[in-house]
């Protein structure tokens, strides 16, 4: 009698409601500013945020570079062969199948339109004091595309993923939630101090108000794409219907887990995307996209470092503060997601396969899709086709994807739907994994093997889906909030930083161990 009650006690403890409720409370209290004081604030936080860059630029831009050299420092010792659950341990899913679902998780759908789009900007406002609208600015245009959604977003995974994945194969605690392991590493092994209460706090607060502007800011686009063909009028409709659509299939995939769900999903995402870049790229100037994305690719790579110190504190152009930070900035909201996925697929992996798959493996597939979908609608803007910078300025985003997908081979109708279907396959990977990582912030204990609950996944599949169509219907700004994530994302910067500290820490006690067990591994 007495063991069944405390078994029955251990499941009511199971989960932390009150980690759910907080955060939603925190996200509804700044809709309804949002709503009812609109103008002040957005300014408020667009204020702060810019005033926040220009006193922390410097520190954003180092940040990257630091966590590469760190990482790579860390990959070719003898830790990098440390084999995440044991020498013996085998891993779960092929390099393809891993490499994608960190791919497709990490880019979401935000990739897609920027694929098409974001060197227009750069041409039409260049860096370095290029003349705008010239060869010149043409030539830097898909480098900086490619270099925004390259290496340096992607190292900043590593700022948890590492510590991460330290911390649960090798000391072997069994919890994923951020707050507990900075608990475990301060010594509070009850994990109720007020330091790891607030960690855990605004890491499911980042996970969810971040997720929700990739819904929010994606969502609208595909609206807008479909509504200018087929002549939809109410934005609010279609967009609910596209929700429902990608809630229904992130859902399908949670409940399913990873190996069943994400992994299929994101074979099945990847293929799709494929096939529509084939269908660019073939129908398009072949010889001008595959020439022009394998020099952008090394103009990226030779110009790297100019790139990812470039503030220009001397000609005050800008350029860094409106677009390599705020790509990290955004960037930041996916850090905490992609640390807990990474953690959950790399059974069998080395550290080393592990941050190689991370640092190339992601911004690999983000070049081919830059590269093609971006050279493809530069040779439109360079060859008269299509003034697709002007459009962009006048018309916005979507007018300029419809217009660039109108020219290909696949016509506006084909085109815009498979686009469609594109970016919410994106979207729908990206949410499955926000799903599992808002799930393991709210079940008590991680074990190795052992996913969270179906049925706490499907909720925050549900809440995650809920919540921009309710700001979205409200009117609240989600800019606003998307500016509120990035200043709530520093102390997890922070608490990185520090996790990492302790945990070079830890590999130097390990190390008798990491002797022993490293030189019988054998690398995949």
């Amino acid at each position: 009698m007495e063991n069944s009650k405390n078994n029955n006690t251990q499941k009511k403890r199971a989960y932390e409601l009150w980690l759910v409720i907080v955060p939603l409370g925190a996200i509804a209290a700044l809709s309804v500013w949002f709503l009812l004081q609109p103008e002040q604030s957005v300014a408020s936080l667009t204020n702060f945020g810019s005033f926040f860059v220009s006193k922390t630029g410097w520190f954003f831009m180092i940040t990257p570079l630091i966590l590469i050299i760190l990482s790579l420092q860390w990959a070719f010792s003898k830790k990098g062969k440390i084999r995440m659950g044991g020498p013996e341990a085998k891993a779960t899913y092929p390099l393809w199948s891993y490499i994608g679902m960190l791919f497709c998780a990490s880019l979401a759908g935000g990739s897609c339109i920027f694929s098409m789009v974001e060197w227009s900007y750069y041409y039409a406002a260049p860096p370095f004091g290029i003349e705008p609208l010239s060869i010149e600015a043409a030539k830097w245009s898909i480098p900086f595309n490619m270099f925004h959604w390259g290496i340096t977003p992607a190292s900043l995974y590593l700022l948890l993923a590492i510590p991460f994945c330290y911390m649960f194969y090798v000391r072997k605690h069994q919890t994923l939630k951020l707050g507990n392991m900075v608990g475990i590493m301060i010594g509070d092994k009850p994990y109720r101090t007020p330091v790891t209460k607030i960690v855990n706090l605004i890491f499911v607060i980042v996970i969810v108000g971040g997720f929700a502007c990739t819904l929010g800011l994606g969502i609208p686009n595909v609206a807008n794409c479909l509504m200018a063909v087929f002549g939809f009028k109410n934005e609010l409709v279609v967009s609910i219907v596209i929700t429902v659509v990608i809630s229904l299939i992130f859902s399908f995939s949670s409940y399913l887990g990873l190996s069943k769900g994400m992994s299929k999903l994101s074979t099945i995402n990847i293929v799709w995307a494929f096939a529509f870049l084939a269908v660019i790229l073939v129908s398009g100037s072949t010889i001008f996209t595959l020439e022009n994305s394998i020099t952008s690719v090394g103009k990226m790579l030779n110009e790297f470092l100019t790139m990812a110190t470039n503030l220009d504190a001397i000609g005050q152009s800008g350029f860094a503060q409106v677009w390599t930070i705020f790509f990290y900035s955004y960037s930041w909201a996916y850090v905490a997601v992609i640390a807990v996925l990474i953690v959950r697929i790399s059974y069998g992996r080395t550290f080393r396969e592990m941050i190689f798959s991370v640092l190339l493996g992601v911004p690999a597939g983000a070049w081919v899709l830059m590269g093609i979908n971006g050279s493809n609608s530069l040779d439109y803007q360079l060859s008269g086709r299509l003034d697709v910078a002007s459009i962009v300025t006048n018309e916005g985003n979507h007018a300029a994807v419809v217009s660039i997908l109108g020219e290909t081979i696949m016509g506006p109708v084909i085109g815009v739907l498979a686009f469609a279907i594109m970016i919410i396959m994106f979207l729908a990977t990206s949410l499955d994994s926000a799903s599992l990582s808002l799930a393991e912030a709210t079940t008590l204990d991680s074990e190795n093997g052992k996913e969270p609950a179906p049925i706490l996944r499907l909720v925050w599949c549900v809440i995650l889906a809920v919540i921009p169509l309710i700001m979205t219907a409200v009117g609240a700004d989600l800019n606003a909030l998307q500016a509120f994530v990035n200043v709530a994302c520093w102390p997890i910067l922070i608490v990185g930083i520090y996790m990492w500290g302790k945990t070079i820490k830890w590999a130097k006690e390990d190390q008798p161990t990491i002797e022993q067990i490293t030189p019988a591994q054998k690398e995949h």
